[in-house]
């Protein structure tokens, strides 16, 4: 019995140590929010394919309780994928309620009517 649980206990921390090998070099650290890279301005001097999209729309409560939210919306772009998620998280932090159609993705797509990017 105490066998099988030193195993237990020895195989649990290794699965928990490669997952946590696996992680990113370091946790993300609110700075604030701040703009994207305009995502026209970029593309004319990198290759649209290699820039990272991000997109984000979330509220948080603007008077202090009294169920009033604000909304906000922002989009850019970025050189790699860690800046787009630090970016995210920055936008996650400050709008925490209800956030949704956050994402990053590879590749630049302008479209003729772009009016947030």
């Amino acid at each position: 019995m105490r066998r099988s649980l030193r195993i237990i206990v020895a195989v649990t921390g290794l699965a928990a140590g490669a997952a946590l090998g696996a992680a990113p070099a370091g946790a993300y650290e609110f700075t604030g929010t701040f703009q994207g890279g305009d995502c026209k301005a970029m593309a004319a001097s990198i290759p649209a394919a290699d820039l990272w999209y991000g997109h984000f729309t979330g509220q948080r409560d603007a008077f202090g309780g009294m169920y009033r939210y604000e909304w906000r919306t922002a989009v850019g772009c970025f050189k790699t994928r860690d800046a787009c998620e630090n970016w995210l998280y920055q936008w996650r932090s400050e709008y925490s309620l209800n956030y949704r159609m956050d994402f990053c993705v590879k590749g630049y797509v302008p479209r003729k009517y772009d009016i947030l990017g």
